[in-house]
């Protein structure tokens, strides 16, 4: 069996108890096709980075389970039918990269780009 890590993202109008049901339920599709989940995250409500189905923000979800590919096939057909999630992500992690799922910290991020496309460590002294 792999290892694979899926994530995805759910409507930020449903309550916690909801969005708790739609991680159990997605769960409960990966144990019943053989598949054992290892790690489960919620990193919250987080800001997207472009409107998917006009929502701005969404509840991020992430996982790492072991199965085959009847697993990812009907998670990723659950995944479709299911109202309150808007995007999701599977893939399958390398060999050695069974480290943490760590949330992003909200101080990382893009380095600052200036308009002639140097990072801020790279401008020339005037």
């Amino acid at each position: 069996m792999q290892t694979y890590e899926s994530i995805f993202i759910i409507r930020p109008s449903v309550t916690d108890e909801e969005a708790t049901k739609v991680v159990e339920k997605v769960k409960g599709v990966v144990e019943k096709n053989g598949g054992a989940v290892l790690q489960t995250e919620n990193w919250g409500k987080r800001k997207l980075a472009y409107e998917v189905e006009r929502e701005k923000k969404g509840i991020y979800v992430i996982f790492r389970f072991k199965g085959d590919g009847k697993v990812i096939n009907d998670l990723e057909h659950n995944y479709r039918i299911e109202d309150a999630i808007i995007k999701f992500l599977t893939v399958k992690a390398a060999k050695g990269e069974l480290g943490s799922l760590a949330a992003p910290s909200t101080e990382e991020g893009r380095p600052f780009r200036a308009r002639s496309g140097y990072d801020r460590e790279d401008r020339r002294s005037a």
